[in-house]
């Protein structure tokens, strides 16, 4: 929800709590994108999310924590091979390791994260006049992540390109339901291959407490299945 810069095919579909409000904060919807996570309306302190295969093996575990006006504070993610993300603000950045190594995240006024530094790598993150991520790119690499929103705010639009050519996309479609906020089918195309990815949630008060997520392939046969869990508190 899960490359490293965001969550390409992504679907880290994970659960949720009671909690009324059903405003997100500011930043909290380009912080899932780019640490993996299920956004959570309300004013969040932090997260607890978790990322299970049909047989209950783990395969993504991130913590998150936010200060009182939203703004990411710490972030400790497992994938399933075991390799762990770890960083806490100081100031404008966001300090400690990556992989094993070391990283440094830049943020703005508005806390928004907008460069990335590793020993190997240097990301960029661009934003919209709306405030939301739409493209990441690197001085390195000419593949370039560029990312499309509807009206709210969701992203209904993953385009990866290489140069000028387009080599991934993935299309989002949002439940009609605007209560059913993670409920989203998402259509990948990537090599003249398709597949569709099917997320449903149970929720109470507005917010998901279960959400499951079956992938089909091009034929329509079940090629995955995977669920996720959350905890969270308020302030």
């Amino acid at each position: 929800m899960k490359p490293t810069l965001l969550l390409m095919m992504a679907t880290i579909m994970l659960s949720g709590c009671d909690n009324k409000n059903a405003d997100f904060a500011p930043q909290m919807k380009n912080y899932a994108y780019l640490y993996q996570f299920e956004a959570i309306p309300g004013k969040v302190k932090s997260t607890h999310q978790r990322l299970f295969s049909a047989d209950d093996t783990p395969i993504f575990d991130v913590d998150i924590a936010f200060d009182e006006q939203g703004c990411i504070s710490h972030v400790k993610s497992i994938d399933k091979a075991g390799e762990i993300t770890e960083v806490t603000r100081e100031g404008d950045k966001l300090t400690g390791t990556e992989n094993g190594q070391d990283v440094v995240v830049t943020l703005n006024k508005q806390c928004a994260l907008i460069k990335k530094v590793t020993p190997t790598m240097t990301v960029d993150i661009g934003y919209n006049e709306q405030g939301w991520v739409d493209q990441i790119s690197s001085p390195a690499s000419d593949v370039k992540f560029h990312l499309t929103y509807n009206n709210v705010g969701d992203m209904t639009l993953l385009s990866i390109k290489k140069g000028d050519e387009e080599v991934s996309r993935a299309s989002a479609k949002h439940d009609t339901d605007a209560k059913k906020i993670s409920d989203v089918i998402t259509t990948v195309q990537r090599n003249e291959q398709s597949k569709t990815v099917t997320t449903q949630c149970q929720y109470k008060n507005d917010v998901p407490f279960r959400c499951d997520t079956v992938t089909t392939d091009g034929a329509g046969q079940v090629t995955d299945r995977q669920y996720g869990t959350i905890d969270v508190t308020y302030y």
